[in-house]
C-alpha cells in the first residue's frame, strides 16, 4: 500500500505529536519537516521522526511528492503557507487561526476552491457537550434561545506559554485560545450579525507588546440573541464552561471529574428537577483531527463533509473558517474603536 506523503510546516507547539500520530496510521508517513526561522528545531523534530530536514518551502513543495502538508506555523505566515501549498496542488491542514484578515482568508478560500485541494482547520474544541448542546436546541428542548455564554480562562500568561511576538501572532488571546469560542458559537447558532469587544492587558509583556490577555466580546443575533464570550490567558486554574439560555430551560456544559476532556451536560427546564448528561449519556466524540483529515484524503472525502459529518467536527470547513476570520477581525476592529458594535462580514460601525 502507498502511503500518503505528509510534510510538517513550523516546528513548534505539538508538531511532534502531530508527526508521530500521521506516522502511526497504516495511510500515511511523514516525509519530511520545515520551519524558515528555527534550522535547528527543524532538524530536531525530523531526526525524531525520522524524515527530511527542509528550510526551502518552495523545495518542499516542488521536491517532495507530497500529498499533504500540515501548518504549525506563526499565524503571519498561514496565508502564504496555504496559498503555495493549494497552487502546487498540496492538500492542507492547518491549526487555527486560518489567518485575521477577511481579505486575505477571502483569497485563501479561492485559491483552495480552484485548485480543487482538500482542506481541514483543526480546532477540536466541540466535544460531547457541545454536540448535546445542538441536539437540545435542534429538538426545542430548551424553546426558543434567547442568548448563551462561554467561559474560557487559562494560565497560559501566568506560565510563560504565551508569544508576545505581533508581528507572527498578529493578536492575543482571541487569535489563540478564543478561537476555540468562536468555533463553539459559530456551530451552535452561525455567523452573528454584529459585536462589540473588549480588551485588557494585564502583564508587563502584555501591555509593552499590545498583545490582548482578557476578552469579553458580546454578539448578537437575529431576533436580538446575544452570545458572550469570555476568555482569560491570566487564571490561576483552567475552566471550560457553555451556558445555553431558552425560553422553556437552560443547559449548562462543564468539565467533570479528574479525566481531561470528560464533560457534565446539565439541563433545567422550568421548575423540573435538574437532569444531567455524562459519559455514555452524550453523543460522541469527533473523529481526531489529523485522522479525520488523514481519512479525507485515502477515500477522497469531498470538502464539504466538513462540519457536516459529525464526526468530522474537531475540524472546520474553509467556507466557516472564512466566516472566523470575519468575526475574529471585527472582534479586533470594536476593541481599537472603543466598543463600539461592528457589523460583522464589513461594513461600518452600527
Amino acid at each position: 500500500m502507498k502511503k500518503l506523503r505528509f510534510a510538517l510546516c513550523g516546528c513548534r507547539g505539538k508538531v511532534e505529536k502531530f508527526g508521530n500520530l500521521i506516522n502511526s496510521f497504516e495511510e500515511s508517513e511523514v516525509v519530511a519537516a520545515w520551519d524558515g526561522s528555527d534550522s535547528a528545531r527543524c532538524k530536531q523534530i525530523a531526526e525524531t521522526l525520522g524524515c527530511a530536514a527542509e528550510m526551502d518551502y518552495d523545495r518542499l513543495l516542488s521536491e517532495y511528492n507530497l500529498d499533504a502538508v500540515v501548518i504549525w506555523a506563526e499565524n503571519a505566515l498561514h496565508k502564504e503557507l496555504i496559498v503555495k501549498a493549494a497552487n502546487a496542488g498540496v492538500n492542507v491542514f492547518v491549526e487555527k487561526p486560518l489567518c485575521l484578515s477577511a481579505a486575505d482568508a477571502r483569497e485563501i478560500q479561492t485559491t483552495i476552491r480552484q485548485n480543487g485541494v482538500k482542506f481541514f482547520m483543526s480546532d477540536p474544541f466541540v466535544h460531547q457537550g457541545t454536540l448535546k448542546l445542538k441536539e437540545l436546541i435542534d429538538q426545542g428542548v430548551l424553546g426558543s434561545i434567547t442568548g448563551a455564554h462561554f467561559h474560557l480562562g487559562t494560565g497560559n500568561a501566568l506560565s510563560g506559554h504565551v508569544n508576545y511576538r505581533r508581528e507572527m501572532t498578529q493578536g492575543g488571546i482571541m487569535a489563540d485560545v478564543g478561537g476555540h469560542m468562536v468555533h463553539k458559537a459559530h456551530f451552535l447558532f452561525g455567523k452573528p450579525e454584529s459585536l462589540s469587544a473588549n480588551f485588557a492587558y494585564l502583564t508587563e509583556q502584555g501591555k509593552v507588546n499590545g498583545i490582548e490577555e482578557n476578552a469579553v466580546v458580546v454578539m448578537r443575533y437575529p431576533g436580538d440573541m446575544l452570545v458572550t464570550m469570555e476568555c482569560s490567558w491570566v487564571s490561576g486554574a483552567e475552566f471550560n464552561a457553555e451556558e445555553i439560555y431558552g425560553t422553556k430551560g437552560v443547559a449548562v456544559v462543564t468539565p467533570y471529574g479528574n479525566v481531561k476532556g470528560e464533560e457534565l451536560v446539565t439541563v433545567k427546564l422550568g421548575r423540573d428537577k435538574t437532569q444531567t448528561y455524562c459519559g455514555d449519556d452524550l453523543p460522541a466524540n469527533p473523529t481526531q483531527h489529523i485522522r479525520y483529515f488523514v481519512e479525507m484524503l485515502a477515500k477522497d472525502l469531498d470538502n464539504a463533509v466538513v462540519g457536516r459529518d459529525p464526526l468530522s467536527n474537531s475540524g472546520v470547513s474553509i467556507d466557516n473558517a472564512v466566516e472566523f476570520v470575519e468575526i475574529l477581525e471585527a472582534v479586533y476592529q470594536s476593541a481599537r474603536q472603543d466598543l463600539r458594535e461592528i457589523p460583522v462580514g464589513g461594513g461600518e460601525p452600527a
